[in-house]
């Protein structure tokens, strides 16, 4: 399932590769905004798949390429390195539009769909109105959606956030 950049014009582009870091035949994970994608280099053509294998999760751009294959390195589900696609399936690792530039390879990642406020954003709001403007040692998975309001809180300047709770002093 690729992305076509030209049938969505909220498609975001972000430079992956420099001229010549990835050699032919090698694969590589790189970050573009908040999604890891598996660069690959075959056959003369850049692609960009989906780092995590449908299978169990395993990053892709830690994996290689064999036999024109790229190999997932948990567990050897393998998939075509320029089209995602699973041999023999229909399925296969999501792609996203690459362009070859001048000073590199870039990629484009969907745009973020805009944010839905949730019962956590009205919590963040209130501690603001309340005068609350700091917070420290927030840890659990309970508190990642409190955690995405109040970084929202805190782009929007009205919050400070301070998350040091697991450091050791130092000296120790």
């Amino acid at each position: 399932m690729p992305h076509d950049a030209e049938s969505n014009p909220r498609t975001v582009w972000f430079k992956a590769l420099e001229p010549g870091e990835l050699p032919e035949g090698r694969v590589k994970p790189v970050t573009c905004a908040l999604r890891t994608v598996c660069m690959t280099h075959f056959a003369g053509k850049f692609a960009a798949l989906d780092n995590r294998c449908p299978h169990q999760g395993g990053p892709l751009g830690e994996g290689s390429i064999e036999n024109g294959l790229l190999r997932c390195p948990w567990h050897g589900w393998d998939y075509d390195p320029l089209t995602g696609k699973a041999p023999g399936y229909d399925d296969g690792v999501e792609t996203f539009a690459i362009e070859e530039r001048e000073d590199g390879i870039y990629v484009g990642i969907p745009a973020m769909p805009e944010h839905e406020p949730t019962v956590t954003d009205v919590m963040a709001e209130t501690m603001v109105n309340w005068g609350i403007r700091h917070v420290w040692g927030m840890v659990g998975h309970s508190n990642l959606g409190l955690s995405d309001a109040l970084r929202r809180q805190e782009a929007a300047g009205n919050w400070r956030a301070r998350s040091n709770c697991c450091a050791a002093p130092s000296g120790r």
